[in-house]
C-alpha cells in the first residue's frame, strides 16, 4: 500500500436554506421589504425579485416566472 495522503473530501453547501430570513437570489439576509413567489411560497428581497424580473429570471425553487 501506498503511504501517500489522499486529499479530504469538498464540503459541500446545504441542499436546504432553512433560515426564514434568507433570499436566495442575493445569497443573503432579506431587505425588509419582500417578495413572495406566488407558487412555492419562497421569499426573497423586492430589490431583487424586481432585477430577476427584468433580468427574466426565474423563480429559485420552482422555476416560476416572478411577477410583481
Amino acid at each position: 500500500m501506498s503511504d501517500k495522503k489522499l486529499p479530504l473530501p469538498p464540503t459541500l453547501p446545504p441542499s436546504i436554506i432553512t433560515s426564514d430570513n434568507f433570499c436566495l437570489f442575493h445569497k443573503g439576509d432579506l431587505s425588509e421589504d419582500i417578495y413572495t413567489c406566488p407558487k412555492c411560497k419562497t421569499i426573497y428581497c423586492l430589490e431583487c425579485a424586481k432585477k430577476a424580473q427584468a433580468d427574466r429570471k426565474p423563480c429559485i425553487k420552482c422555476k416560476q416566472i416572478v411577477l410583481l
